[in-house]
């Protein structure tokens, strides 16, 4: 190994051992997966002894092939011994249309070997026997063991096996070879393949109605600070994606939003004048309404005067695709195209439908970060509830976004839908005064036998309002708030 490949080496397990604001004493290794190392707190600690299980289609192989792959790349060398009879060639195969895969390093750093022989002829001795014979003529940086239940299923007695784990993890243990064992099974068994290992992580799958979701989960890693509960993960082209819960990342950062009075204009003056000069900056803003009564083009106000201002924007959406939200904005007067072209717009939209809701909001709170985003407009909190596939989770899983918006200082506006046809008074989450600051009505009324547009403030904090409901217009000018309904209304102006 090159002394430039030690010094990254290095410099990686230095990284890896930060995690929660705390360091570790023991070297992590860093598995390079995206949001694997921070699940586990890091990485995984070195030299111990790691089950991966899960049932056949769960993704384990593929875990372990592409953190051999990262380890080998790095100029670590790394072993695949099988226990099972595919051959490596059909192995390899399955793995070689994954970006991590590289041909190149079989063969040299990532070195296959085949402990089925004699597994069957000798049994757990003989096993044992190669494995130390292998460490100590290639001394790997990584083992991984594929097709581990045959170990059990080689029919041992409890006490021979857990003499064998026992082995197994003091030999990882002295070589310093961190080392994974994969097995086709679910449940935190009380079995030596469980009770004898450093670490216990599962994979396995959620299904709800038609929709399948894999999911991760960490039984335990001794020596690490891991997130506790499940996880979603993905298999694509690039190979194992997975998504930290954003609950448990909001959990354990424990960040606090900061304290600021700076007013923000909503962009239609008309409006501001009647809610004191704007919202308060940093502050979340629900645009509540039946559809088609202007709420997303209030939100799209919002948005341009932002861009005036010389502000970095985000428009997340659901329904509207970009194009025709642009052209809805051009009919009223609100030009946003040169924004999109030159990168002060950003704009993401999905269909609610089949998509991870960890992955959406680590790619708005990637943008965020990024372009230092300070308006941030989500057309459709109904969508943003719908991707949750696990309805329990629903409700805190907005509270942790919102939470992380308002960390990030975001001024946000998210329209929420009401039904066409609603009583007088309209429903309310009971949970909304954790999630909005401030909460406007947009509803329809009859005048003179005109179905009209009318708004109002159902909360706004910190700040000054008229508490009338006034008429509002939309004209190829954009939106224009007039007197209160009916000709009078109540001023109720609130201190601040």
């Amino acid at each position: 190994m090159t002394d430039a490949k030690q010094t990254k080496l290095e410099n990686d397990g230095k990284a890896g051992q930060v995690s929660a604001g705390r360091t570790s004493r023991i070297p992590l290794l860093r598995t390079g997966i995206a949001g694997f190392d921070e699940i586990l707190g890091g990485g995984l600690p070195e030299g111990s002894l790691y089950l991966i299980q899960g049932l056949a289609g769960s993704g384990k192989t593929t875990l372990a092939c592409q953190i051999g792959f990262m380890q080998a790349r790095g100029g670590r060398k790394v072993m695949l011994l099988t226990l099972i009879a595919e051959s490596h060639a059909k192995m390899l195969n399955h793995v070689s249309d994954f970006d991590f895969f590289d041909e190149q390093l079989v063969g040299s750093n990532m070195l296959l070997l085949s402990g089925y022989g004699s597994l069957a002829s000798e049994g757990l001795r003989g096993l044992l026997k190669l494995i130390t014979a292998e460490l100590n003529r290639h001394r790997p940086h990584l083992l991984v063991i594929d097709g581990f239940r045959s170990v059990r299923e080689s029919g041992p007695s409890d006490l021979n096996l857990s003499e064998f784990m026992h082995a197994l993890n003091s030999l990882v243990f002295t070589m310093n070879c961190t080392t994974i064992l994969l097995s086709p099974v679910e449940g935190n068994l009380p079995e030596s393949e469980n009770t004898l290992v450093d670490g216990v992580i599962e994979l396995s799958q959620y299904e709800q109605g038609m929709q399948l979701v894999r999911e991760i989960k960490v039984f335990k890693v001794r020596g690490a600070n891991h997130l506790l509960g499940k996880h979603v993960f993905e298999i694509n082209g690039s190979g194992v994606q997975i998504f930290p819960r954003l609950e448990a990342v909001a959990t354990r950062q424990r960040k606090i939003p900061g304290s600021v009075d700076t007013l923000v204009s909503v962009g239609i003056p008309s409006w501001d004048r009647c809610i004191g000069g704007g919202v308060v900056a940093g502050s979340i803003t629900c645009l509540l309404g039946s559809p088609g009564v202007g709420k997303t083009l209030m939100g799209l106000h919002f948005i341009e005067q932002g861009l005036k201002q010389g502000q970095q924007c985000l428009i997340v959406g659901f329904s509207e695709a970009p194009q025709r939200l642009l052209v809805k904005a051009r009919r009223a007067g609100i030009e946003l195209d040169g924004y999109l072209a030159d990168g002060s717009l950003d704009m993401l939209w999905q269909l609610p439908l089949e998509m991870l809701c960890d992955d959406l909001a680590k790619r708005l709170l990637d943008d965020i970060a990024q372009r230092g985003v300070e308006r941030l407009l989500i057309d459709g909190i109904d969508g943003l509830r719908s991707i949750v596939v696990q309805p329990q989770r629903a409700h805190s899983f907005v509270v942790a976004l919102s939470n992380e918006l308002r960390t990030h200082g975001v001024t946000t506006f998210m329209t929420e839908q009401l039904p066409y046809f609603h009583d007088d008074r309209p429903p309310t989450d009971r949970f909304a005064s954790q999630l909005y600051e401030n909460v406007i009505l947009l509803e329809y009324t009859m005048q003179d036998q005109v179905n009209r547009r009318q708004i109002s403030v159902l909360k706004l904090r910190e700040n000054g309002y008229d508490g009338a409901k006034r008429l509002m217009n939309i004209s190829d000018a954009g939106i224009e708030i007039d007197g209160p309904v009916g000709g009078h209304g109540i001023t109720a102006p609130v201190g601040r």
